[in-house]
């Protein structure tokens, strides 16, 4: 079970509002809507009751949300626990954990900051999505977990406008978070290598539906959705491994960031190209100054500016000075 989906339940009926609980998870109504489908249809039983101009939690909704904090809090203190196992501290040092959302991972972190991370004494390393970031720095920043390292954010939203889309954000500033918007950049295809597509270096519409599409679960199935059909999406999926197969079969195409030109320019079973029309996506950070500014996430810092820097003529994305 996609423990994500858990998080959605619980800030639906909380708000008692699909706008609302998708607003705060950073996804669009649709992606928050489809969500609870699947998690209903998983569970086989109905969690919501849809009238025309309200929602409201269903007998068996009211009586599952208990038991969704559970699962979620015993999450949460498993995750607390390896931390703390995990986490060496050293005599006048900082220890953070880094979460960092999937595809602002992949594309965005560099071997040498993928390396400086892993080896690193102070930093502890987790793959999350947007929602589970914001879940997890509220709940540090609402009761201070025993054990647990301070926590920053790398996140990535896709076409969402600052001022009114994330509103997420907005409740992370309230408990005296900072975002820190690092780079914006826009999206490519991604295609076999030995594919006809490959030929190409602008792909259209047509050219991309010519085969079926596999998404990321993040907003951008919205985007996707909404301009290509949900019936040319085949696979919705944070597991970048599995859509790299797919495409390395030339079974499907997908997107990665402009900047994955840059840092995986190792891979040789896929290539990107540009769409005709492509969207933004704004990646950065979140935390606390304090940890922000602590000499460890310091040193991710220059390893990171030391390379985007060095490659601002590239014109795959611009930097947020």
């Amino acid at each position: 079970m996609n423990i994500e989906y858990l998080h959605y339940f619980l800030d639906v009926a909380k708000t008692k509002s699909i706008t609302r609980a998708a607003k705060l998870n950073f996804i669009s109504p649709q992606g928050m809507s489809r969500a609870m489908n699947e998690l209903e249809k998983e569970l086989g039983c109905q969690l919501l009751i849809r009238y025309s101009n309200k929602l409201a939690l269903s007998p068996i909704g009211e009586e599952l949300a208990p038991k969704a904090a559970e699962i979620i809090g015993g999450y949460d203190r498993m995750l607390e626990f390896a931390a703390a196992k995990s986490q060496v501290q050293q005599a006048g040092g900082h220890s953070i954990q880094l979460e960092c959302q999937n595809v602002a991972m992949l594309a965005f972190l560099t071997q040498e900051a993928k390396d400086y991370i892993f080896e690193s004494r102070e930093i502890h390393f987790r793959e999350s999505q947007n929602s589970q970031i914001r879940h997890d720095l509220l709940l540090s920043n609402a009761g201070d977990p025993s054990g647990a390292c301070p926590i920053i954010g790398l996140v990535c939203f896709f076409n969402q406008d600052r001022s009114s889309n994330i509103g997420g954000i907005d409740d992370l500033e309230e408990k005296g978070y900072q975002y820190r918007p690092y780079l914006k950049t826009y999206d490519k295809v991604m295609v076999n290598a030995q594919s006809p597509l490959a030929a190409k270096e602008t792909l259209s519409d047509e050219d991309i539906v010519s085969k079926p599409i596999a998404s990321t679960n993040t907003y951008l199935y919205s985007i996707l959705s909404k301009r290509f059909g949900r019936n040319a999406i085949e696979l919705s999926s944070a597991d970048f491994s599995l859509r790299k197969s797919m495409v390395e079969c030339d079974s499907a195409v997908s997107f990665l960031p402009a900047i994955a030109s840059l840092t995986m320019a190792e891979e040789t079973g896929f290539v990107l190209r540009d769409m005709e029309r492509s969207y933004e996506v704004e990646i950065g950070f979140v935390g606390m100054e304090s940890d922000m500014e602590s000499a460890c996430f310091q040193g991710l810092m220059d390893i990171l500016d030391g390379f985007y820097r060095a490659h601002t003529d590239s014109g795959l994305y611009a930097l947020c000075d």
